[in-house]
């Protein structure tokens, strides 16, 4: 087994241009960190700054077609990515053993997918792009901004020097997540006739925190029953970043919605005491 790795790895010796295979490096955005920090930097510069200045004295923006073709393309690119790694679990199992790194047609298929993942979450920037220029500066959240940000970096770290096939249950429960996101985001685009039979929000959270606690339990089965499960460092780095992303989205719920519910419920206590008119 030693002889097919190294036949098909590079030794980086911490060369942070030099990937884990050969293959990553020739992809665009993967030959080094610079393009993708860039695009980061940019992005957040944007959207924390140049852009709620240059929304300052403007109207927002409707963006009504630029939001159904966005959303519509997402839409498409989660399902793709969905029947891909659904397609790979079939394969591997839900908690594979076997260690699909070292065979070439298995390994290929790994990294490119992955890499195909990479680029949506490359994509999903403009979420907030769009959230600035409508003047929906609410949606723009520590929440929004960490996990956009995380999700880019440490999928492109991931691939870059740790790609692993237990990475792929996280890519398709995220990517099916994002499907019934995505057309949520589409439907709500058509303007307030459509948006006021859009009730499914809450359950797109709960989805959402479902999503996490799966992701965790099964990465962390994976990781101990793997022939090559990958070092330590990244298993926790993946299982701890996806527990903060968690909190967070549990946190977001309970303030949007356990307390609209609290609001409610106390709302109605007054009335019920108030005797009724003859």
């Amino acid at each position: 087994m030693n002889s097919v790795i190294g036949l098909t790895q590079k030794n980086p010796n911490w060369d942070l241009n030099k990937s884990k295979f050969d293959e990553i490096d020739d992809l665009p955005f993967m030959a080094s960190l610079g393009p993708v920090l860039t695009i980061l930097a940019v992005y957040l510069v944007f959207v924390m700054k140049i852009g709620p200045v240059f929304m300052r004295k403007r109207e927002a923006y409707k963006l009504t077609y630029a939001l159904l073709i966005y959303n519509a393309l997402q839409v498409a690119i989660s399902v793709y990515l969905v029947f891909r790694f659904f397609s790979d679990l079939t394969v591997m199992g839900l908690v594979p053993r076997q260690c699909y790194m070292n065979e070439n047609s298995s390994r290929y298929r790994i990294l490119f997918g992955t890499y195909l993942y990479l680029t949506a979450k490359l994509t999903e920037l403009l979420d907030t792009v769009f959230f600035v220029l409508r003047k929906k500066n609410n949606q723009i959240t520590f929440l929004h901004l960490y996990h956009h940000t995380v999700m880019v970096i440490g999928t492109w770290v991931l691939l870059k020097y740790w790609p692993s096939h237990t990475l792929i249950f996280i890519g398709f429960l995220n990517s099916l997540v994002h499907v019934f996101m995505y057309t949520y985001y589409g439907l709500a685009a058509l303007g307030p006739n459509v948006a006021k039979y859009l009730t499914w929000k809450k359950y797109m959270t709960k989805f959402q925190l479902i999503q996490f606690v799966s992701i965790i339990i099964q990465y962390v089965a994976t990781v101990r029953v793997s022939e090559c499960p990958p070092a330590k460092g990244v298993a926790i780095f993946v299982s701890c970043n996806t527990g903060v992303i968690l909190l967070l989205f549990l946190n977001f719920y309970r303030q949007n919605y356990q307390k609209k519910k609290t609001i409610k419920l106390s709302d109605s206590i007054p009335a019920l005491c108030v005797p009724k008119e003859d």
